[in-house]
């Protein structure tokens, strides 16, 4: 059976599916000098609409590998992985992108803002690229609701870090994506900005009521996720509870 593309990916409403996102007995091996090495192993993991769901572990756990599996940015080496009832695996990467266009965000450790562009210009390009109607509004309302309005036409090498951040939450969210991937968000900032951002990030998540899938080694930002799970020798496990 061919792969699908962009084109033929059908208008499926996650509302036809308890699932927003889905992975079942996902499996990746990386194979080099005559060494097998499995960083992820038989997981399985669901997240519903409007659901927060943070996957904490040690540094080289394989956190970001499962985030950019799971986005479909990567390829798994085995199991199967669901986003909006849609199977990865049938979609060529013209279809992979297509979906992600149409609803899904991004938060990244290290901002991945545009150099050459406004903070505006960082959080239009990606609604005019897909079409959005009032996207330069848009743009401007969600500057604003992290606090940046006298901060419009600043580019990034203008902005600290924490701001800098700010106006990728603002990208993340102006699109009304339903599924936001978040991997570190705070991981670059230092304690006081990545609060901040950590409450801003929770506070226009239940606004929008987007499904989070967070990645963090921060216990704390973590706790915040209606569910937390740990990756630990490629599998995922429930934390443990510390006593009072």
């Amino acid at each position: 059976m061919s792969q699908a593309s962009a084109s033929s990916i059908p208008a499926t409403s996650p509302d036809h599916h308890p699932d927003i996102l889905a992975c079942h007995q996902l499996e990746h091996h990386i194979t080099g000098s005559g060494h097998t090495l499995s960083i992820l192993k038989g997981i399985d993991l669901q997240l519903k609409p409007g659901e927060s769901l943070a996957i904490s572990g040690a540094s080289g756990s394989g956190k970001t590998t499962l985030l950019g599996l799971l986005a479909g940015l990567d390829i798994a080496t085995g199991g199967d992985i669901q986003m909006f009832g849609q199977a990865l695996a049938k979609l060529d990467e013209e279809g992979r992108a297509a979906l992600r266009r149409q609803r899904v965000g991004f938060v990244f450790q290290s901002f991945q803002l545009l150099p050459t562009l406004t903070a505006l210009d960082n959080v239009l390009l990606p609604l005019q690229l897909t079409g959005v109607s009032e996207a330069k509004q848009k743009s401007i309302a969600a500057l604003h609701s992290v606090g940046l309005a006298e901060r419009l036409n600043h580019y990034p090498s203008q902005l600290s870090g924490g701001e800098q951040q700010r106006v990728a939450l603002a990208r993340a969210f102006a699109g009304e994506p339903a599924l936001l991937f978040a991997d570190e968000p705070t991981g670059n900032l230092d304690h006081a900005s990545g609060r901040h951002i950590a409450d801003l990030l929770f506070d226009m998540n239940a606004r929008c009521d987007t499904a989070l899938l967070l990645v963090t080694h921060d216990l704390n930002m973590a706790e915040r996720c209606q569910r937390h799970l740990r990756l630990r020798d490629g599998r995922l496990h429930h934390p443990v509870q510390q006593a009072d």
